[in-house]
């Protein structure tokens, strides 16, 4: 039986990711998240009851946490096999409206968090010569747009941590990937975020940033509407990586069912072959 640790499994994709999984009988699965006594608790309950599911409370921002919670899962079962690096947080506004404070919450969460439980996590990896890891990052990891310039931000460098350290983990037995998701009907987009704060830069712009927010907001919601994307692809992308022969699964996994699987693939492709264009320019 597989081990796998999930961060961020009180909605969204970590919890779709849970329930599918339990019902595999070759996976237990260790479900993080924040406030399993609190406002989590309610969802907490709901995936104990599932088969092969242990639910610990994970803030995932707490070096100390990710420190106790992994001693505390590679002791009790010998190995962590699977890593899935979900938890997130979006954000959005203007960039000068974001203090340096709120920039670096949202970094907090969506680069160094993953960070943070690949280092608590590698050294077993490695060890063992074996282990994968997946990290859930976007499109906008790709692409960076008006008002979501901070949320781009955290994602590129998600996905340079990630591609830039592959081969150095490949050798060790360690495969680190991205899955990289368009939009999707999830939690993400209602929660509160961490968005713009400087409420007096934001006004200083005359309303543009609230006609722009509306816009998109329209823009997006119509799209969703039209296209109806189901985020169980998502799962379904990932059990898929999970299951292929080791050595066999790209670095970069994009799944867009609004611009179409196709020209989000030649995405990733054509920034794969440029960069190893622009390596072997180097000498590499």
């Amino acid at each position: 039986m597989k081990t796998v640790l999930i961060t961020g499994t009180s909605s969204g994709f970590g919890k779709l990711l849970t329930e599918q999984l339990s019902a595999k009988s070759q996976y237990q699965i260790i479900a993080t998240m924040r406030n399993t006594n609190s406002t989590n608790k309610t969802v907490r309950r709901e995936l104990e009851k599932l088969q092969n599911v242990e639910v610990l409370e994970l803030d995932v921002t707490s070096e100390k946490e990710v420190k106790a919670i992994t001693e505390l899962v590679l002791q009790k079962h010998q190995s962590i096999d699977i890593l899935i690096n979900n938890a997130g947080v979006f954000g959005g506004g203007l960039l000068e409206a974001h203090s340096i404070e709120q920039v670096q919450k949202l970094f907090d969460i969506n680069v160094y968090a993953p960070l943070r439980l690949m280092k608590a996590i590698l050294p077993s990896m490695r060890k063992r010569q074996d282990g994968l890891i997946i990290n859930l990052s976007s499109m906008l990891g790709l692409f960076s747009i008006p008002l979501n310039a901070v949320y781009c931000a955290s994602k590129f460098a998600l996905e340079a941590l990630v591609t830039g350290s592959y081969g150095e983990l490949i050798q060790k037995g360690v495969e680190n990937i991205l899955v990289e998701p368009g939009s999707f009907p999830t939690e993400l987009y209602k929660k509160t975020g961490t968005k713009a704060d400087l409420q007096e830069v934001t006004d200083s712009y005359d309303g543009m940033a609230e006609q722009m927010t509306e816009y998109a907001n329209n823009a997006v919601y119509g799209a969703v509407q039209k296209h109806k994307p189901d985020p169980n692809a998502v799962i379904n992308k990932i059990i898929g990586l999970i299951e292929m022969e080791k050595g066999t699964r790209p670095v970069r996994n994009p799944i867009d069912q609004i611009s179409g699987e196709t020209f989000a693939q030649k995405v990733a492709d054509d920034i794969s072959e440029l960069a190893q264009t622009q390596m072997k320019a180097y000498g590499f």
